[in-house]
């Protein structure tokens, strides 16, 4: 949270350091509790991937979506040349986590359930499921980097994980604020080595107006001024799929990722699900996202 002399006046009369303090105390509190728990899976799951030790790791949180999840996947085995990806179960429903561990299977990609998320709040679930994968699996495999990659970022070119950190501490979507910076959680990079001495939380920081791993700015963002970081690039493209002619507008970061955005816990994907269904075709064809492009 803010330090005492970021707050107004009219904020401190609003006893707000207050209110902000037990706030984050009531997170934290419910952070350890969640991080502490172990799930039987867990222990088979590192030593099934006890070799990507000292390799590149992309970390999915699923949820509750696996059509889009088993489209990153097909994408990843053609584009992603020295990242390996797994995937973290964050689903509420039992038949979207059996749903989503039958399509790890079929795409031969390592899958965990993560212990059941009992929080309604976007930012919390999002943040515990992403503090419990550093705490029990990123740590224990000591990678060389590590990535989070929302479910529904699709890579549509080639990726490097080596190429697009190259030798920065971090990198990805830089949010700035007025009391401090984050990387947007659905895609950000870590070279391992820089931050495996840190107290990592990927909550948010409500007092400090930063979205999930905002808490980093205490520990790690703060070092850095993002102007002096190498940020992704975000632009919306008018993408035609080639069935019907439906133009829509969608994020692409990079040039590489195609952003499907808003499926999860405000889930307003099935509006969109035919578009993407034939995008998704198009693409799978051998399509690419330039050839899609209007305007």
């Amino acid at each position: 949270m803010r330090n005492l002399n970021e707050f107004s006046r009219n904020e401190l009369l609003k006893l707000q350091p207050l209110r902000d303090a037990l706030k984050q105390v009531r997170n934290d509190l419910w952070l350890h509790a969640f991080c502490s728990r172990k799930t039987p899976a867990l222990t088979h799951f590192l030593k099934q991937n006890a070799q990507l030790q000292g390799q590149n790791i992309g970390l999915i949180i699923a949820f509750e979506q696996p059509w889009a999840l088993e489209w990153l996947l097909r994408q990843a085995g053609r584009h992603l040349h020295d990242t390996t990806l797994l995937v973290f179960d964050n689903s509420r429903c039992q038949s979207a986590r059996r749903e989503i561990a039958d399509v790890c299977r079929r795409q031969h990609t390592p899958y965990l359930a993560l212990p059941f998320n009992r929080t309604r709040h976007v930012n919390r679930s999002h943040g515990l499921a992403m503090s419990w994968v550093y705490r029990n699996v990123v740590r224990a495999m000591k990678p060389a980097r590590f990535a989070f990659i929302d479910h529904d970022l699709i890579p549509v070119d080639e990726f490097r994980m080596d190429q697009q950190l190259g030798s920065q501490p971090c990198y990805g979507l830089i949010h700035p604020r007025q009391w401090g910076w984050h990387l947007w959680a659905g895609y950000s990079l870590f070279d391992y080595e820089e931050v495996a001495d840190l107290p990592l939380n990927f909550l948010y920081d409500f007092s400090r107006d930063l979205d999930t791993g905002g808490r980093n700015w205490s520990c790690f963002y703060r070092n850095y001024a993002p102007q002096d970081l190498r940020g992704a690039e975000d632009i919306v493209w008018q993408l035609k799929e080639p069935v019907t002619g439906e133009v829509r507008g969608v994020n692409v970061i990079d040039q590489r990722w195609l952003h499907i955005g808003s499926i999860s816990y405000n889930d307003n994907f099935q509006p969109k699900f035919n578009y993407f269904q034939r995008l998704a075709a198009a693409l799978d064809g051998g399509a690419t996202l330039a050839e899609l492009r209007v305007g």
